[in-house]
């Protein structure tokens, strides 16, 4: 089954987990015998919302907002439910693995309505409204609402897709054996982490789910309405009881807005989702969602505040593991200020190629001056493509020992084509692969006589160890200093060569630098012992896939 009709499953359970936690006394009451017909009932009802919500957003692509799934509360409940059950697998785990777990948990927190609208703005699902539940879901008896209706294989492929979101270049290196238990985990404990992170959402502004449960619930009268017409021989006392419940539970779903929180404040009293349970086989102490998922955020700042109450100014050691979480928080902060988080959400490669200058060949005595001058142009530069893959597991995989190729690179492109953007991802996947310390450092914003003065008055500071210039210089073959527009130093220096800032031990550091092409092009010697690369414009094809993609997403 195709990641697409994974993701229409998840939209449809979603809406099913919702029903089933707020109307527990008709789908799971004694002696109602009801159960089965009215959990269908329930998941045609979210299946005809979810295609009306597909169908909508395919309908507003290149509008200037989006549409949500029906319910964006909802939608959010999903991926913090996702991301609880990874950041839970991440508790069994250590070093670089538990790091990177937690990063895919961010993505589902923070980003999963952004992604299920790009995955399913890619097809229609017409079926759905005619109510073909079975290429989607299979409401046998209650567990709909308590196994959940995605595959550990289908859970796999969402993971991977996080994965891709939360890491440019491949996603994060994540061992088979983990991604499968991964995997299982989601496959059985999605469910309870829906229903305990909806108990949790209705405690604090259950009127936000008030509309779509009322969807659901004025749905469900219609069906078994038909139900009565059509299956005369169904216990029509029983049918009246039914319907007479959902009749006070839609009094309550219109009236005021206290009421509506009343109502979902007095449901979230009762759910048992299970998941405390869960989490103590797991050795899990922590069983609320929102406390659980707040160490996404706040591990990597408590971890720099630690690193700092304990440096000594008079000693200044800090080591390559100390320094990697500083830059993080620093390239975070950075990318906060420069970072186009429309773009970045949008995972269409921007192509590159490496550009090759050769000396003109001397042309031959009888050849004509024309036939001369385009010969020249091109033996004067040759640019070769290079996949994304290539370009991160081998051009920035090399480069181990400071006189290695592979150490001094060049990102040229014209205005607007990507240079800062690649450069941001390039810095998430030296973090990412654990290549050493990235370091940016912005060129329109650089004073200093040197590129040591640079870090020392203005990286170490902002740092808060701006005492550790001897102990930065101790991991110098480990730095990667991301300098950031060289031409937009031109105002100040003319001609800015790369070998004027390069200077002392910064020179045994990695470095990567961007610039316009009209700048190195007026200089030949700008980049010497650089590789040179481009960004190349889009093909037509990724050019309609990078429309589509970014007002998909668009808010």
């Amino acid at each position: 089954m195709s990641l697409e009709r994974s993701f229409v499953k998840l939209a449809i359970g979603g809406g099913c987990v919702l029903g089933g936690v707020a109307f527990p006394p008709l789908l799971a009451g004694e002696g109602i015998v009801w159960g089965t017909a009215l959990a269908t009932a329930l998941g045609s009802v979210a299946a005809g919302n979810t295609a009306n919500a597909i169908d909508a957003l395919a309908d507003r692509l290149g509008s200037d907002r989006g549409v949500s799934l029906e319910n964006q509360d909802l939608t959010k409940a999903v991926g913090k439910a996702i991301a609880a059950v990874i950041t839970l697998a991440a508790q069994s785990q250590r070093g670089k693995t538990r790091q990177h777990l937690e990063k895919i948990a961010a993505q589902a927190k923070d980003n999963w309505i952004k992604i299920a609208q790009q995955e399913l703005t890619q097809h229609r699902y017409p079926e759905l409204r005619e109510g073909q539940l079975d290429q989607f879901l299979t409401p046998d008896e209650y567990h709909l609402t308590q196994q959940g209706n995605l595959t550990a294989t289908e859970w796999g492929d969402i993971f991977i897709r996080l994965n891709m979101a939360a890491c440019k270049g491949g996603g994060f290196f994540i061992p088979a054996e983990v991604r499968q238990d991964v995997a299982k985990l989601l496959h059985t404990t999605f469910p309870k982490a829906l229903r305990e992170t909806l108990k949790e959402d209705f405690a604090n502004d259950g009127k936000a789910f008030a509309g779509l449960t009322l969807q659901l619930l004025t749905g469900m009268q219609a069906q078994l309405s038909q139900l009565q017409i059509s299956q005369a021989e169904l216990n029509a006392e029983e049918l009246a009881q039914i319907l007479e419940q959902f009749q006070e539970l839609e009094t309550q779903l219109r009236g005021t807005v206290a009421q509506q929180q009343a109502f979902f404040n007095q449901i979230s009293q009762d759910i048992d989702s299970g998941f405390a349970e869960v989490c103590h086989q797991l050795g899990v102490m922590e069983t609320h969602i929102t406390q659980l998922l707040q160490g996404l955020e706040s591990t990597l700042e408590s971890l720099v505040a630690e690193i700092r109450s304990h440096f000594d100014t008079a000693n200044p050691n800090l080591s390559l593991e100390e320094w990697r979480p500083i830059a993080q928080l620093m390239l975070a902060n950075r990318q906060a200020l420069t970072a186009n988080s429309a773009f970045k959400r949008v995972d269409v490669y921007v192509p590159l190629g490496l550009v090759e200058r050769r000396q003109p060949k001397q042309p031959k005595p009888d050849q004509n001056p024309e036939t001369q001058e385009q010969g020249s142009e091109r033996e004067e530069e040759k640019v070769t493509p290079i996949a994304e893959d290539a370009f991160f597991d081998q051009v920035l995989q090399q480069g181990k020992s400071p006189k290695s190729q592979g150490r001094r690179i060049a990102i040229t492109g014209e205005p607007g084509s990507g240079k800062t953007t690649r450069l941001q991802a390039i810095a998430d996947w030296i973090l990412a692969e654990d290549l050493g310390i990235p370091i940016w450092i912005p060129l329109a914003e650089f004073t200093e006589s040197t590129l040591v003065d640079h870090l020392q008055e203005k990286w170490l500071k902002l740092a808060g160890v701006e005492g550790a210039i001897t102990s930065l210089q101790d991991h110098k073959e480990h730095l990667w200093l991301l300098m950031d527009g060289l031409d937009e130093m031109v105002a100040r220096i003319e001609r800015p060569h790369v070998s004027q800032l390069l200077t002392g031990w910064v020179q045994s550091a990695r470095v990567i630098i961007t610039c316009r092409v009209n700048v190195w092009e007026a200089d030949q010697n700008a980049f010497s012992g650089f590789d040179v690369y481009r960004n190349l414009p889009f093909e037509v094809e990724q050019m309609e896939m990078f429309i589509r993609r970014f007002f998909a997403q668009s808010d």
